[in-house]
């Protein structure tokens, strides 16, 4: 597969004339692709339509082509995964769990304010735009059509409300996967640990606790292993 690929919008893919003009294309495909009239390249809009082109002209306004063929849908790869709930990490650290889960294929990653949150920084748009572009960045390095979609809640308890069954990463848990099923959470902590509130919104929600081996990990490091073993494990025994 080509490694020049772009992530433009649906409109822009049915289109009859291949026109790019978005900014954020422009300025991928001129500068950092450093494409030339006559280089072929998979578009895409990371909701599952894809085609192909041949730039014609680029300049700074716009860049023309023509399309090697029709448009083509991909179905999505992972028809059941579960959704990694993630506390948001100091100094950037849920960047990395993002950008690894956004490249297996995860179709949803949630962020949350954890009552213990080191980052002592509120909410913002830009933060969310952040995470959004690397997840877009990762699916289209790693070959993929269905782009992850990030969502931002302002506590455990409003990332965990509408779903079925909930695990989460302990030392001290059972070193039982839990089986297949849609809504699936699984909820990494906050570098401090779960605060006592965050404790009894768990039990409540009756969630279960797993292990990854006799250690305690890292934050940084539970947020990508922990779902990416649950779901290698769902894979295997599908």
């Amino acid at each position: 597969m080509s490694a020049r690929r772009c992530k433009i919008l649906r409109t822009q893919l049915e289109a009859v004339r291949m026109v790019v003009n978005e900014h954020a294309a422009l300025n991928y495909l001129g500068r950092v692709l450093r494409l030339r009239p006559g280089d072929d390249v998979e578009f895409f809009d990371g909701q599952g339509a894809a085609r192909r082109a041949r730039l014609r002209s680029l300049n700074k306004e716009h860049i023309t082509g023509e399309w090697l063929g029709a448009l083509k849908i991909v179905d999505s790869e992972l028809k059941m995964a579960p959704i990694p709930v993630l506390a948001r990490l100091k100094s950037h650290a849920e960047d990395d769990a993002i950008s690894a889960l956004a490249a297996l294929g995860f179709p949803k990653i949630r962020i949350f304010h954890s009552e213990r949150d080191a980052t002592n920084k509120t909410w913002s748009e830009k933060q969310s735009l952040r995470w959004e572009r690397i997840a877009d960045d990762s699916c289209r390095q790693s070959g993929g059509y269905w782009c992850t979609q990030i969502e931002a809640y302002d506590s455990l308890h409003a990332a965990l409300n509408d779903l079925d069954r909930i695990v989460y990463g302990d030392s001290k848990g059972s070193p039982k996967i839990p089986p297949r099923g849609h809504r699936v959470g699984i909820v990494i902590g906050p570098e401090g640990g779960f605060s006592d509130g965050e404790k009894r919104i768990l039990e409540h929600a009756q969630a279960q606790s797993i292990q990854l081996g006799q250690r305690t990990l890292r934050s940084r490091h539970a947020a990508s292993l922990l779902p990416a073993t649950v779901l290698g494990h769902w894979w295997s025994h599908a």
